[in-house]
């Protein structure tokens, strides 16, 4: 029999999980949503934010801030998600050389690219595991029953949530967000309306890679990153954006959560198969539902 306890923690694991998942998947379907590109180099954005914070980020924080709990908190991510912003800024044209171009030429380029960044990763930071674990100790850690609970993972689904809401309120209540979307159903239409298409893509660009990096720079307190962690996530997301449906962001909540889960049950009762019961249900959804659970909708 399941107790209280165990079920707080289960559900406690499994909304960080989502949480990190979903700041992965959000910025894949907005790209696909505008653009219309696979952008297979984006968990690499994320993993830069992990390299940016655990690799010299950190110890710069540290030096300026000493250690106290609210600059190491909110510092890193920040930090992370203004160095992959700047890395897309230097990738911008190579998006717009693929916008409009078959599925081949962009599944190419961006996986391309993807190892492009993991060889980049090694020349940088070589080829050991990297941590950053100041925050998540800082933060310390309260206990339900038995179990022990960091709570730097609350922090971090706290701000995934404040993020979730933040990037629905500007895509729906504000009017950069509502030309992203018209963008998303019919780009040509939009700049026929009048948008500046070209600054459309480029904001689209900027604003997914940050919530990488962002994504990254929050996760790397609670765990390390390494050499191939990119190409791992890459799966990942795109079972989450198959799920939920790509080019929906509300797609992007329910995979997430649905993945996540997914992992946690397979864990307790068939570690051994973690990977293929997610991968068993992507083939399912995609055979019932090819749009994916979010319907077929963009947003």
């Amino acid at each position: 029999m399941i107790g209280v306890e165990e079920i707080l923690i289960r559900s406690y694991n499994i909304f960080f999980g989502a949480s990190v998942l979903f700041l992965i998947a959000v910025g894949l379907n907005l790209i696909y949503g505008v653009m219309k590109i696979v952008n297979l180099a984006h968990p690499a954005f994320f993993t830069l934010g992990c390299y940016a914070v655990a690799g010299f980020g950190m110890g710069v924080i540290i030096n300026i801030f000493g250690s106290s709990i609210a600059p190491i908190l909110i510092a890193p991510p920040l930090f992370a998600a203004l160095i992959v912003v700047i890395a897309s800024l230097l990738i911008f044209p190579l998006f717009l050389f693929m916008s409009g171009k078959g599925d081949e030429v962009q599944l190419l380029l961006t996986y391309g690219l993807l190892l492009i960044f993991e060889d980049l990763f090694r020349l940088i930071w070589g080829s050991e595991p990297l941590r950053a674990s100041q925050p998540y100790e800082l933060a310390g850690s309260i206990y339900i029953g038995e179990y022990i609970v960091p709570v730097y993972n609350i922090y971090v689904i706290i701000s995934a949530l404040t993020i979730a809401l933040l990037l629905w309120f500007f895509l729906f209540k504000t009017k950069q967000g509502i030309v992203i979307r018209a963008a998303s159903m019919d780009i040509e239409m939009t700049s026929a309306l009048g948008a500046n298409i070209r600054r459309v893509l480029l904001i689209t660009v900027l604003f997914a890679a940050f919530l990488a990096g962002l994504g990254g720079g929050l996760y790397i307190p609670s765990g390390s990153v390494m050499l191939g962690m990119s190409v791992e996530l890459l799966v990942l997301a795109f079972v989450v954006v198959v799920i939920g449906g790509l080019g929906s962001f509300l797609g992007s909540l329910v995979g997430a959560f649905i993945v996540s889960l997914l992992r946690t049950i397979t864990l307790i009762l068939f570690p051994e198969l973690e990977l293929a019961l997610i991968y068993i249900i992507a083939i399912v959804i995609l055979t019932l539902k090819p749009e994916g659970l979010g319907g077929g909708k963009k947003w």
